[in-house]
């Protein structure tokens, strides 16, 4: 195999194994919900953010959600039972898709990095995130795209 062929290939199985490692449910810091919009709006529920472990209730801080419509996913945050942050996960600089990294966001593209609420914290990137109006019930948050 020449040397070109074998960092290509190399490179290659380190990307598919990273992109895998990432989707992998019980290895994810978030988790990916498939929604549509209704009246404008995108409404998730809360239970979403729920994951059990050892049979105790524990909350995931970042839910992913998708929808038909948008080709970037929305990063939704839980701060607390009554306090949410949606932000749209297309990073201001270059249009890559941004993902969540423990309290935050990060561009892989160019380490742009954002708050868990959208706002800039480091560059290349020049501007916040697009961000949503939330209003919730007893159950579902609903995230207001108008």
């Amino acid at each position: 195999m020449k040397r070109r062929n074998f960092i290509k290939t190399s490179c290659l199985s380190c990307l598919g194994a990273a992109v895998l490692g990432a989707l992998s449910q019980g290895c994810s810091p978030f988790h990916l919900v498939t929604v549509g919009i209704e009246n404008n709006r995108v409404s998730l529920k809360k239970s979403e953010f729920i994951v059990l472990k050892k049979e105790k209730k524990a909350w995931r801080k970042w839910v992913l959600v998708k929808t038909e419509r948008l080709p970037f996913p929305l990063g939704v945050y839980r701060f607390d039972e009554g306090r949410y942050a949606a932000s749209y996960l297309e990073c201001t600089h270059q249009h890559c898709e941004i993902a969540p990294e423990g309290d935050y966001l990060q561009c892989p593209c160019h380490g742009s990095e954002f708050s868990n609420e959208g706002k800039l914290q480091k560059g290349p990137a020049e501007a916040d995130l697009k961000t949503f109006h939330i209003t919730a019930d007893a159950h579902n948050i609903y995230i207001h795209l108008l």
